[in-house]
């Protein structure tokens, strides 16, 4: 598994990119809505060619995410690994303790062929897993 993104949860999207743009970050595209988690989403990278990517996840007041922003306000609330297979690392990580609260699903935002589940650990919390999927020429 290798680190994809770092997912924060914000108030309001446009704060939050001038105060990552503000710490260097670039914005690697547009932001998105995202119906399946009735949220905004925006990536962005450190600068320099950095390796450091991050998620601002904007839920409206009518997303199960909401509830979260309530509670925690503006956080880094996930991290996001990228696999090879969702479902096998899926079944690994539940050998683990891991608990899948959301079914793979499409992950407009990241691309196309993108894919995401969404895992909660006791210990340390949410997990994202991302698997992109390879497209024949």
């Amino acid at each position: 598994m290798q680190v994809h993104h770092i997912g924060y949860l914000i108030k309001r999207m446009n704060k939050a990119l001038s105060a990552f743009e503000y710490l260097g970050y670039r914005r690697t595209g547009a932001v998105v809505y995202d119906e399946g988690r009735d949220a905004e989403l925006c990536f962005l990278k450190s600068a320099g060619g950095g390796k450091i990517c991050v998620e601002l996840v904007a839920p409206r007041r009518t997303s199960s995410l909401y509830g979260l922003l309530k509670v925690y306000k503006n956080t880094a609330y996930h991290i996001c690994y990228q696999v090879d297979s969702i479902q096998e690392e899926v079944v690994r990580m539940e050998q683990n303790g891991y608990r899948m609260f959301r079914e793979p699903e499409p992950a407009p935002a990241i691309g196309e062929n993108a894919s995401v589940a969404f895992l909660m650990s006791p210990a340390i919390g949410m997990v994202e897993l991302l698997e992109m999927k390879q497209t024949r020429d």
